[in-house]
């Protein structure tokens, strides 16, 4: 068991590959992903990278996450239509939901578009919610597996457990 309740159940559901750009509302999940066993979480230098190696690991046979910021998104558009969207290549996301008006200015310009961002490209989405983590890691898993595209949990900042 991490210090992290959501990696838990995403561990629990399937996952086996985890690969992210930190960011503080993830904190647990990233320290969780800390201890995991090596091979199994990469922390990335970039997004886009992150979900490159997951496209990579789920080619190998193994079911990856990629988490990060909702400003990450940006970095990822290229990789996600390129990759994920148009070889129907499965990617469950974790990614915080970042952009309330007492957030920081950066966060706020994203984070106010990132909902319609995602519907724009048809990946499908869902605001995590407290206690949520099993029920929601299994959405996530199975929105990306039958779609066979990427799938988004928003997680907010009292949301990451």
């Amino acid at each position: 068991m991490s210090v992290s309740r959501r990696l838990d159940a995403l561990l629990e559901a399937g996952i086996g590959f985890v690969a992210g750009v930190p960011c503080s509302y993830l904190k647990k999940l990233f320290a969780g992903c800390a201890e995991l066993p090596a091979g199994f979480f990469l922390p990335a230098v970039r997004e886009d990278h992150a979900v490159a190696a997951c496209a990579g690991a789920w080619l190998g046979g193994r079911r990856a996450l990629a988490a990060m910021q909702n400003s990450g998104l940006g970095y990822c558009l290229e990789v996600l239509t390129s990759l994920h969207l148009m070889y129907r290549i499965p990617l469950p996301m974790v990614v915080s939901d970042r952009g309330a008006p007492t957030d920081y200015e950066e966060h706020r310009i994203l984070g106010q578009s990132t909902r319609g961002l995602l519907d724009l490209f048809g990946i499908p989405w869902r605001e995590a919610q407290p206690g949520g983590h099993e029920a929601e890691s299994r959405w996530l898993i199975e929105a990306s597996e039958h779609e066979r595209t990427p799938a988004v949990l928003l997680v907010g900042k009292e949301a990451d457990v």
